[in-house]
């Protein structure tokens, strides 16, 4: 009896079912062949299309997720409303640090599938991970409405109040959010073998951002919150560990709980040395380091009269105008300038703590009136230039300074960024070098000016700054390659710790 021959689609189908079989088995590029011989015979069925690009996200190779991409946006093309499309997309976007566009493809599930608590909770990441923190809020707020006991909701919460300079409610969702869920899995992608990366972390606002530098294909990641995690449990398999954990003023406590951890493996960033750069530290460290200059500093303290702190000031020879600032807090945060006593108790009550670091104000304004501000990674003992920053006050903050509207400021970055030692001068490049091989980690960077006298003017140094790639716009073009150079090097110390082979 003859048999109708099948159509296309129902071959198609066929196909994509073995495809599917395949990759469960762990043959991954069987699987992508068949996945594509599928959808070339029924390209209309957006089913087959969303299995091919999942099957692309999976090797973690950075052709294939530019095509998973694609192939999202034609299964949104047939079908605007499709959940795993938008999220799927989002999370390819987000992990290549294409923030803006992830929360784009986040906002449109949420849209279209608005109790789906996955996708509101990753717009809710991407919102914080770009210091929304109000539209953070608001989405972890609405899942806690859904469940209120969800973890990932309540350690959200606690960085959105800690950012806002609630430690009272950031400390009541930290522990509603780590105590019960103090360790998170991060699987790698591809066919592997993956070596295991354990990252140690704070519940507190004080970890590297980490995300965009681990090379998923090569790791799997597991992350501890150190605060609550039982130190009388071994530490789960690793072959490598990083610790993350950067602010030495706000996680002084859990760097020197995690300075007493066994160390059978190799290390990136021990945290005796992340514990010597808390800002005060630091600066008596660095005081008398030829080529650079250390603000002066005293601490402030709060009291019923001013006459303590006065005198603390006066010690260190600190006089007006001064910078103040609350510790912990990064990216110019509770952060001010005080120009005369008079007007140290009014803003002292404006920032949160009971204790303030002052510091001396160096002056780094050119003869036009603009401030500047230049970013090093020092990664493995090697001098990155991620950015120059030229503002119009003295707060310079990149992503708030000047450079969006200024051509000439953006070709002054890029010449930094092309060059930084025919820019700064050797003389500079020199004190950088020595003042990085003094510290010692093997990641961080280095905010600083320079003054007419070719002397580093040292704002900060510590392992909490971000090292993100620039967003799509093509004003920023002349950026990625410094960036990408410095992902690239944390990417190979990391191979090179975990004594991976070059792939």
């Amino acid at each position: 009896m003859n048999q109708t021959p099948k159509s296309a689609q129902e071959r198609a189908v066929e196909l994509a079912n073995e495809a599917l079989r395949a990759e469960a088995q762990g043959a991954q590029p069987q699987a992508l062949a068949l996945h594509r011989e599928a959808l070339a015979l029924a390209p209309q069925l957006s089913a087959i299309r969303f299995n091919l690009a999942n099957a692309l996200c999976a090797t973690g190779e950075p052709l294939a997720l530019l095509e998973a991409q694609q192939h999202y946006l034609q299964v949104l093309q047939q079908d605007p409303t499709h959940l795993g499309a938008w999220n799927n997309l989002g999370t390819v976007l987000f992990d290549s640090g294409h923030l803006s566009a992830a929360q784009t493809a986040f906002t449109a599930a949420t849209t279209y599938h608005p109790t789906h608590g996955g996708v509101r909770l990753n717009l809710a990441q991407v919102l914080l991970h770009k210091n929304e923190v109000v539209l953070a809020q608001e989405q972890f707020q609405q899942l806690l409405q859904q469940d209120p006991d969800l973890p990932a909701a309540h350690q959200g919460l606690a960085a959105c109040a800690s950012r806002r300079g609630d430690e009272t409610l950031a400390a009541y969702h930290r522990e509603r959010g780590f105590s019960p869920a103090p360790l998170q899995v991060w699987p790698g992608q591809g066919p592997g073998p993956r070596s295991r990366l354990l990252i140690l972390g704070s519940a507190q606002e004080g970890n590297i951002p980490w995300r965009f530098l681990i090379d998923h294909r090569r790791f799997d990641c597991t992350s501890i919150a150190l605060e609550y995690w039982d130190e009388r449990l071994p530490l789960p398999p690793h072959d490598l560990c990083f610790n993350a954990i950067g602010d030495a003023d706000r996680c002084r406590n859990v760097l020197e709980k995690a300075a007493l951890l066994p160390r059978s493996n190799p290390w990136i960033n021990v945290p005796e040395l992340v514990l010597r750069t808390g800002r005060f530290t630091l600066g008596q460290q660095l005081a008398s380091l030829a080529g650079v200059r250390v603000p002066r500093m005293a601490w402030l303290e709060s009291h019923s009269d001013w006459s303590a702190s006065l005198r603390s000031l006066q010690a260190q020879a600190l006089d007006f105008p001064l910078l103040i600032r609350s510790v912990g807090y990064h990216g110019g945060q509770f952060f001010e300038r005080v120009s005369q006593v008079a007007q140290l108790p009014d803003i002292l009550a404006q920032l949160p703590g009971s204790r303030w670091l002052a510091l001396e104000y160096l002056e780094t304004r050119d003869s036009a009136g603009r401030f500047r501000k230049f970013r090093m990674m020092c990664i493995d003992g090697v001098l990155y230039p991620i950015h120059l920053a030229v503002a119009s006050q003295w707060k310079v903050h990149y992503f708030s300074a000047d450079l969006q509207q200024d051509v000439a400021a953006r070709a002054e970055e890029s010449r930094f960024l092309q060059n930084p030692e025919e820019y700064l001068g050797s003389r500079v490049m020199q004190a950088l070098q020595t003042l990085a091989t003094r510290i010692g980690l093997d990641y961080f960077g280095i905010d600083f000016g320079v003054n007419d006298q070719a002397e580093v003017l040292l704002f900060e140094a510590n392992a909490t700054m971000v090292l993100h790639p620039p967003t799509d716009d093509p004003q920023w073009d002349y950026r990625r390659p410094a960036v990408q150079r410095a992902i690239e090097a944390t990417r190979t110390l990391f191979a090179r710790r975990a004594r991976i082979e070059a792939g």
